[in-house]
């Protein structure tokens, strides 16, 4: 029912997105290296997550972030701003009362220390009747303008004339404005380091593993594929496993995912849910019927040693079920 209303327009949703939708998994950021091969992922891309990647780089998206669909139309207006926040207007072009979520975003002075194109400063849902305009006042606060100097050890202020931009979505910025800064240093003095290299173009993906650990300050290697499994290592991992009934097990449900994919032209969540699902996620997932024991043992079975680990997890299955008769005849008893 609730979607009848909304469709039929007797509710006006107005919802708006809290990440962004990408035209394909490959043009993620992270698409090079995550899922990764080991037991850690390294985040390659720095500030550059979500629209802060796209909005640099221009990467297309199918749905940008903070996009919204509304029965009304809104116009965007007459920004001001003052040493405490940005005032602009807000008007209801259409016949339906509706709501806008007003977005503040900032672009940092060029040159300066390392920042996406845009950042997400402030929001404001603006409710408004048909034809109904409305002032708008988004505060800036302690952080608007402020980032972390990693060398000092403390926030350090930006000098110089930034951009203001107001809209409803990172892409749909109709409203900007200049406003000038009085920080603690300049673009110069705050400069990033060079060696950062594709980082200050937002060019994640050619990032080299130097740039990166000039990034992070200190070298960064991923660990390549485990020989050893332990219970947070995913079931997909299993491929390479020296047990024949881990490593069958394994690729049996790649298998089946690709093929499905395939077939429907969309992944199959369910397999893939399991394929990334560590052995511990096991006794949550089955409510205790799976204890740690049984978790123990399974990891047996992709470390080779199926008898062994088969051998615990029928003993476990007993024993659990020896638990539970007991537990159920106290219950009953008192």
């Amino acid at each position: 029912s609730a979607t009848v209303r909304a469709l039929t327009g007797e509710v006006n949703p107005s919802g708006h997105l809290a990440e962004t939708w990408p035209m394909q998994y490959e043009d993620c950021p992270s698409s090079g290296w995550y899922p990764a091969i080991g037991r850690d992922a390294i985040y390659r891309e720095g500030p550059f997550v979500g629209y802060r990647y796209y909005e640099t780089v221009g990467v297309p998206v199918r749905f940008p972030f903070g996009y919204g669909l509304s029965y009304s139309t809104f116009t965007y207006s007459a920004i001001t701003a003052t040493a405490t926040g940005v005032d602009f207007v807000v008007t209801n072009d259409s016949d339906v009362a509706g709501s806008t979520v007003a977005q503040l975003y900032v672009r940092a002075p060029q040159g300066g220390v390392l920042h996406p194109d845009r950042e997400l400063k402030g929001f404001i849902k603006v409710e408004l009747a048909a034809h109904e305009s409305k002032s708008v006042h988004i505060d800036f606060d302690r952080y608007t303008f402020r980032h972390f100097d990693v060398a000092a050890n403390a926030w350090k202020t930006e000098s110089g004339e930034w951009t203001l931009m107001i809209g409803d979505n990172a892409e749909h910025l109709p409203l900007s404005i200049p406003h000038t800064v009085a920080g603690d240093c300049t673009p110069a003095e705050c400069a990033a380091d060079p060696a950062l290299g594709h980082y200050l173009t937002g060019q994640v993906k050619d990032v080299t593993d130097a740039e990166m650990a000039v990034l992070f300050g200190h070298e960064v290697l991923a660990p390549g594929k485990p020989t050893t499994f332990g219970v947070n290592d995913p079931i997909m991992s299993w491929v390479d496993s020296k047990g024949f009934v881990a490593r069958t097990v394994a690729k049996t449900l790649t298998k089946r995912e690709a093929k499905i994919r395939q077939k429907t032209g969309s992944p199959d969540l369910n397999t893939l849910f399991i394929l990334n699902m560590p052995p511990r996620a096991m006794s949550k997932m089955t409510q205790g019927m799976v204890d740690s024991a049984m978790v123990d043992a399974i990891v047996n079975i992709a470390n080779g040693h199926t008898f062994r680990g088969l051998g615990g997890v029928i003993a476990g299955f007993f024993r659990n079920q020896s638990a539970n008769k007991h537990t159920a005849k106290e219950l009953n008893h008192d």
